[in-house]
């Protein structure tokens, strides 16, 4: 059996991770797991760590699991997961829990100024994950049977076709 991780940002990407996903399951099968990392929100001052919003929590909790839904509807066994934390520790956390045998991710192609200060959840997974990385990049892809079902399925639970709220990993 094969387990293919996704890691989804409700991106401009996020479509692209889905429809990898449903395709490497149809070719090769196995499971999807979905997860997404809540980031604390930033520290300004203060003596307790931050901590991650219970209302963005929950949002982000049902947007993944209208993906789900959807891949579960064009026959994918999947599951998903939110956690809250730090991104690339999260996420490593996770990667070495599951051990998936492909993890997929987007990347959204910033430049070597934006990696100096903010560093890169891509590369930091490509780097120390131990697992096959297949990265996405962030570049306009048509409108797919999945995405538009993604849609449909979100405008009947009000929320947009990905969330409608931009995040990293």
């Amino acid at each position: 059996m094969k387990t293919i991780l996704a890691l989804i940002d409700f991106s401009d990407v996020t479509p692209q991770i889905l429809d990898q996903a449903e395709e490497h399951v149809k070719a090769f099968g196995g499971d999807v797991i979905l997860i997404h990392v809540v980031p604390p929100e930033p520290l300004v001052v203060d003596f307790e760590p931050p901590a991650v919003p219970p209302d963005v929590f929950k949002s982000r909790q049902k947007q993944l699991f209208l993906m789900r839904d959807t891949l579960i509807d064009h026959g994918v066994k999947a599951t998903a997961q939110v956690f809250g934390g730090l991104l690339l520790e999260t996420v490593l956390d996770q990667i070495a829990s599951i051990a998936p045998d492909v993890i997929l991710m987007g990347s959204h192609g910033h430049g070597a100024l934006y990696h100096l200060f903010a560093g890169s959840v891509t590369t930091g997974v490509i780097k120390q994950a131990g697992h096959p990385v297949l990265v996405i990049p962030s570049v306009p892809a048509p409108e797919t049977h999945l995405v538009k079902a993604a849609a449909k399925r979100a405008q009947l639970a009000r929320v947009g076709p990905l969330g409608g709220i931009p995040a990293p990993i």
